[in-house]
């Protein structure tokens, strides 16, 4: 018969192995990629195995899930299998069991272990790097870890949260590099103003122009049926370059004009429509990234964004200049 010191030894390994696999879930995010990244290319062979892990991030959590409930399995099934021996009932025993074994567990194996693994990532999960490494390729040439991939992905879909690939990997890769812009500006090799500058950069795709255009009640418009003192008058309360003009109503915008190609004109006139240039439309839901290749493309410094209205006709919403978006790269300029 097994000693009750044996048991209890027991009982405090599946405990500890229970807190590292869940405090390795949480190291798993916590990590740095940049010092692992620099740990791999100085092939130090901890974080070289660590690395190996992590190139299949989704397989190694479903790992740590499963160490962790198979560790909290198994001591608690120690533990009552120990109060079985005291006591006649066998309720009895599971619910002695489970006052012991459930304050402990989610002390020591949950709440210290995440943590500590919290703050301390970098320094520690390279040292259990082995250990991780070596489950995890038990249980995915077992089948198991491939079995529950198939089986998420069988929920994911029919819960309609199924991503594609690119997108889980355009994903993935932002986060990825906002955590290395985050470690670079820490340690002093990115300045404030490029750490800044690169953040933009990585999420401005995800951007729509619809956050950053200026809405039309707010756009300085001038009537088509202006003339040059008209224009003129208009200008001392706008400083604009480039002003839509609107025919009858706000929301009829026809296009705009170049303040210094129509007061430059010799000719004298009673109203802008021969000076009014068409205006590029877009829509309100294109990103920025896409908004800003579409006017260097076709030359445009100034875009009317619409919206699809009830009836499905397009309705203009907003003005969207290169400025506009270029500031959501460089920040705020005050001169353009």
């Amino acid at each position: 018969m097994i000693s009750n010191t044996v048991l209890i030894l027991a009982v405090v390994f599946f405990a500890t192995m229970a807190g590292l696999f869940a405090g390795a879930e949480t190291g798993m995010y916590q990590l740095s990629r940049l010092r692992l990244r620099l740990g791999v290319e100085k092939k130090r062979l901890l974080f070289v195995i660590l690395g190996r892990c992590m190139q299949d991030s989704s397989g190694l959590l479903l790992t740590m899930l499963i160490g962790t409930n198979l560790a909290h399995y198994l001591s608690t099934s120690i533990v009552t299998s120990m109060f079985l021996t005291r006591v006649a009932n066998e309720h009895t025993a599971e619910l002695l069991a489970t006052l012991v074994t459930v304050p402990i567990l989610f002390v020591f194996s949950e709440l210290i272990p995440k943590n500590v693994l919290f703050y301390r990532a970098d320094l520690l999960m390279p040292y259990f790097s082995p250990l991780f490494y070596a489950l995890h390729r038990i249980l995915s040439l077992s089948g198991i870890v491939p079995l529950l991939k198939f089986i998420a992905r069988i929920f994911a879909s029919l819960a309609g949260l199924a991503a594609s690939s690119k997108t889980v990997m355009t994903s993935t890769q932002r986060h990825k590099v906002q955590a290395i812009l985050q470690d670079t500006h820490e340690e002093g090799i990115l300045s404030s103003v490029q750490s800044d500058m690169i953040s933009r950069l990585v999420s401005i795709s995800h951007i729509h122009i619809r956050t950053v255009m200026i809405p039309l009640s707010n756009v300085q418009t001038v009537d088509a049926n202006s003339d040059r003192a008209a224009l003129l008058n208009k200008l001392n309360k706008s400083a604009f370059t480039r002003l839509p003009v609107m025919e009858n109503r706000p929301t009829n915008i026809i296009g705009f004009i170049n303040i210094y190609d129509t007061l430059g004109s010799s000719e004298e006139f009673d109203d802008l429509k021969k000076f009014v240039e068409p205006i590029r439309k877009i829509d309100a839901d294109t990103n920025v990234t896409d908004a800003i290749n579409i006017m260097q493309k076709e030359n445009q410094k100034i875009v009317l964004v619409t919206r699809g209205g009830r009836t499905g006709k397009k309705r203009p919403v907003g003005i969207v200049t290169m400025k506009d978006l270029v500031e959501e790269l460089l920040g705020e300029l005050v001169e353009w």
